[in-house]
């Protein structure tokens, strides 16, 4: 990189101003139009829930232009408002997409903020498409970039996300280079999420992804108009870097921005949990596939994964969906039980299964060294299942969902179609899935929903 670190934020500027469609290689776009479909089936799937009903009936007192959609309600309401809810629902069942090395879900604020913006404004599919890769290059990066240090406290997809929100809703509403970098400096004084939301089992986690693609939105819109920022909001002495985080060496997560699409990336998730218990779950499902283990001759069982995964996701109280979503025992003794862990597994009727309860008190979790040293790049896990008849291993390097071990384009439709039937009818869901197929072909994208 030939700039110095001070070049961090104008860089992010001149990037996502200079982005365009011709500058996306083919595999690059079909793999954005993967993202958008597995986004849209979290939203749909999502605003099914109790927890969607409280922010959709918030929103509809509020009012606003109708300019964008809540999808799965599809009623419209005004751009920032539809950020929010769709980014709030996205993340509501826990399978919205990450990126690893960042531990962010960057669908949830980025795709929310560029869907809403390009409804709103009338933007055709290329564009979008532009502004999605733009967006999770952003987010990605400077997720990157605070990482580790910035996880112990901060939920990243709602700090990290808001400014990918933001560069999406920039290159979506045609920013110059000095208006992107305001509406980033403006974004960074924005970036929220603390982590203390799991001590209270709260739905906080869900308004963070909200927020984040609504504050990316109203950053924008304010520097379109003027609005000045931060003009160093990352590398600053009083910046994002040094105030969220104790990493230094922060320019090497820049250095080929623009010639690597960190959308390329995305890890998809396959089951309905924090994506921290994923490594287990796959050690358990292989083991009891390949053994055929039954569950009354289990003595015990160990895993080891990365110290993070304990931190985040070790409840060992799981009194509703939301605990056990972040319980590993939970979720492992769950693959086990019952051969998957899709949304029917974190039921009430599933959560008291008498056989859960004799397999959680048999699991012993602990953080190996060696796997700790990997994470963030890998997210590994080890087990061993003791049994009657002998002891079984299972080692995870890359979980199902992972770049390099990735859900094909037919599961994400499947799971797309399966989250969709919580909401719609299924006639409706082929149409949403074959306009998204096709989405760079879209002219005018405030017509995506019609007839819907």
């Amino acid at each position: 990189m030939k700039d110095s670190r001070e070049s961090i934020t104008r860089l992010s500027a001149e990037f996502i101003e200079g982005l365009s469609y011709e500058g996306l290689d083919s595999g690059t776009v079909e793999f954005t139009k993967r993202c958008i479909i597995d986004w849209m089936g979290c939203v749909i799937g999502g605003s099914s829930t109790e927890q969607a009903r409280i922010i959709h009936l918030f929103v509809k007192e509020l009012g606003g232009n109708p300019t964008s959609t809540m999808i799965g309600e599809f009623h419209k309401t005004s751009s920032l408002n539809a950020a929010l809810v769709n980014g709030y629902n996205c993340h509501i069942y826990e399978l919205d997409d990450v990126h690893k090395k960042s531990i962010i879900h960057p669908a949830a604020p980025v795709i929310s903020a560029a869907f809403s913006i390009a409804e709103a404004f009338n933007k055709d599919g290329k564009s979008l498409i532009t502004a999605i890769v733009a967006g999770y290059d952003i987010a990605t990066r400077i997720g990157e970039a605070v990482t580790p240090s910035h996880y112990k406290y901060w939920h990243s997809t709602g700090t990290c996300g808001t400014f990918g929100a933001a560069a999406a809703s920039a290159k979506l509403l045609g920013l110059k280079k000095e208006q992107v970098l305001h509406s980033l400096g403006n974004a960074g004084s924005q970036a929220a999420g603390l982590w203390e939301f799991l001590r209270d089992n709260a739905m906080t986690k869900y308004l963070h992804c909200g927020k984040a693609a609504m504050n990316g939105i109203i950053s924008s819109l304010l520097a379109q108009k003027g609005f000045t920022g931060a003009t160093r909001i990352l590398e600053g002495d009083k910046g994002f870097i040094k105030a969220y985080s104790d990493e230094r060496d922060f320019e090497s997560s820049f250095t080929d921005m623009g010639k690597h699409f960190k959308i390329n990336e995305t890890v998809f998730k396959p089951y309905a949990s924090c994506r921290h218990t994923h490594p287990s779950v796959d050690c358990a499902l292989e083991l009891k596939k390949q053994n055929n283990i039954h569950l009354g001759d289990i003595e015990e069982i160990t895993v080891e994964t990365y110290d993070t995964a304990l931190k985040i996701a070790g409840n060992k109280e799981f009194t509703d969906a939301r605990t056990a979503k972040f319980s590993l025992i939970y979720c492992v003794a769950a693959a086990l039980k019952f051969g998957k862990l899709g949304l029917r597994e974190f039921e009430d009727n599933r959560l008291k299964n008498p056989d859960i309860n004799k397999l959680t008190k048999k699991i012993r979790v602990r953080a190996s060294e060696e796997i700790t040293n990997q994470y963030p790049d890998k997210w590994m896990a080890r087990m061993i299942i003791k049994t009657k008849k002998g002891e079984f291993k299972a080692t995870v390097d890359y979980p199902k969902g992972d770049p390099e071990n990735t859900l094909t384009t037919k599961e994400i439709e499947d799971k797309f179609m399966e989250l969709a039937a919580l909401k719609i009818p299924c006639e409706k869901a082929e149409i949403i899935l074959n306009r998204c197929r096709n989405i760079e072909d879209y002219e005018n994208l405030s017509t995506f929903f019609d007839g819907i």
